[in-house]
Formats: structure tokens, C-alpha cells, sequence
């Protein structure tokens, strides 16, 4: 479909509806239009009623998604970094920010720290010291459910995360450098591990919490916030499409209380897209 002057006035007319049902057929129009078009669209219902404003925002959520969906399917929930820079890019305001280049420049900081000792001690030391100490990559405490806390380059800009964005950052760095952090996906509250989870000799970490180790007292009370009694099933680790499950899980509970179902749709949309 292209926007000529007489189809653009009848398909503002026809988006003022709140009826999803009605209206939906017309948003996905909007989300395959060409960009030009969709601009042509969004430009004249800048003063057009709520409905008719509503359901254009939602075309163009629909239209990042719909952009990304193909290369999401195709990753089939294997390649950890490649599915969070695709999640990045259905944000409303995607930043312009180099997800790998950047991680590769913290890999960089932290394998010069290291000079070849990469015992688990030595190594979670130097993890921690240059992400949170140099990088300021924290817990976003005061705005936790913000959903900009779970797109990667939104992370990577502010520094301000959630357990498992941060967490995937301790992750993805480490990869480069063959050091051994996990995820360890507790209830909750995300955990990292560094060394071997599976023999669970090493130490978890709080990636919220300045990438912190923790006890094992420690654990169980942070833990215990969200379960009654921590099990050793909690503290298993767990894989990529694990984690890039629960990312899209964490949005859609973050649009749920923005009332944005637009985006709880193609989330969930994008979880079943992941092989169990």
C-alpha cells in the first residue's frame, strides 16, 4: 500500500477506533508500510484524537519487531548477545550505541588487568572493579520496572540495569576473555557465577549490587524476598534462550504496568519464537 493524499485521509478515519479488532488489521498496515510512508502517517495524525494517535503508536512498535522478527527466528535463542542487541532495537527511543564494540572495549580493560592470572578470585576482582567501579554499571534501584533497564544499549549509555542486563554483561565480556561466569537463574533476583557452576566451586555474585560476592547467608536473604525457602534448583545455571526468555518476561511486565499491550504482543510473540 502506498500513501497517497485521498487513502491517507480514509486510513485516519478508519484508526479512530478503539476497537483493537477493528483497528488492527490497519496498524499492521502501518507496521509493513515503507518508512516514508509511515512518517507521511505519523505526521498527519499528530492532530488527530487519542484513538487515532493510540493506535498509530502501536503500528510503529509493531513495525520495530516486525523488523527484527526474521533474525530473531533464525537465532532460535542460541546466541546470547545477537538476541539482546535485536531486543535493543524495538526499544521506543533505540540509541545509536555499539553493543559489541563496546563490550569489546570492556574485555579489553579487564584482560590487561588480568596479565595471564585468571584465577576465580583474581578474576571476579578485576570483573568487578572495571564494570562497576570505573564503568558505573549498577542497579537501577530507583526505577527498577523501567523498561529501558532491560534493553542492552540502554545499559550500556546509563550504566543503570537490572540484575539480568547487568548480569549479561559480566557474561558476554567474560566470554571474550574464556573467563568463567555464568547466569544462574534464582527467583526473582538474576545471579551471577564465577567459575564452575555446574561443581559450583567459585562464587556467586550480585551483578545489581556492584557485582558483588556473595555468601551464602547472604543468598538465602535476598533470596527469601521472593521464596520462602531457597532450593538448590534456584541456584542452577542456566542458558542463553533461558536468559533472553526471561528478558523479554522482565519487558512485558514493564509495559504491563505502562498499559502498552502493543508491546506485550510482540513479546510474547517473540517467546514463543524460542524452541523450549
Amino acid at each position: 500500500m502506498t500513501i497517497t493524499p485521498g487513502n491517507l485521509e480514509a486510513l485516519i478515519h478508519l484508526l479512530d477506533d478503539p476497537d483493537l479488532g477493528n483497528a488492527d488489521p490497519l496498524i499492521d498496515q502501518i507496521a509493513v508500510m515503507s518508512p516514508a510512508d509511515r512518517d507521511r502517517v505519523v505526521a498527519r495524525g499528530m492532530g488527530a484524537n487519542e484513538h487515532v494517535r493510540a493506535n498509530i503508536e502501536s503500528g510503529l512498535i509493531r513495525a520495530r519487531y516486525r523488523a527484527a522478527e526474521g533474525e530473531w527466528a533464525s537465532l532460535k535463542g542460541v546466541e546470547l548477545e545477537q538476541g539482546l542487541i535485536l531486543i535493543s532495537r524495538t526499544a521506543e527511543n533505540p540509541l545509536p550505541v555499539d553493543i559489541s564494540a563496546t563490550l569489546d572495549a570492556y574485555a579489553n580493560e579487564i584482560g590487561d588487568r588480568l596479565s595471564g592470572d585468571r584465577a576465580f578470585d583474581n578474576g571476579l576482582h578485576v570483573l568487578a572493579s572495571v564494570l562497576y567501579r570505573e564503568h558505573h554499571l549498577r542497579g537501577n534501584a530507583k526505577d527498577y520496572h523501567a523498561p529501558e533497564n532491560s534493553y542492552l544499549a540502554h545499559v550500556l549509555h546509563s550504566g543503570l540495569g537490572v540484575p539480568i542486563s547487568l548480569c549479561s554483561v559480566a557474561i558476554l565480556v567474560a566470554r571474550r576473555l574464556e573467563l568463567p561466569v555464568t547466569g544462574i537463574g534464582a527467583p526473582g533476583h538474576f545471579l551471577g557465577f564465577y567459575g564452575d557452576a555446574d561443581l559450583r566451586i567459585g562464587s556467586y555474585f550480585d551483578p545489581f549490587d556492584g557485582f558483588r560476592r556473595l555468601t551464602a547467608g547472604e543468598i538465602r536473604v535476598l533470596l527469601n524476598r521472593f521464596v520462602e525457602t531457597v532450593e538448590h534448583r534456584h541456584l542452577n545455571p542456566v542458558k542463553d534462550r533461558e536468559i533472553l526468555a526471561r528478558f523479554l518476561r522482565n519487558l512485558a511486565g514493564a509495559y504491563a504496568q505502562r498499559r502498552q499491550p502493543e508491546h506485550i504482543r510482540n513479546l510474547e510473540r517473540w517467546i514463543r519464537l524460542i524452541p523450549a
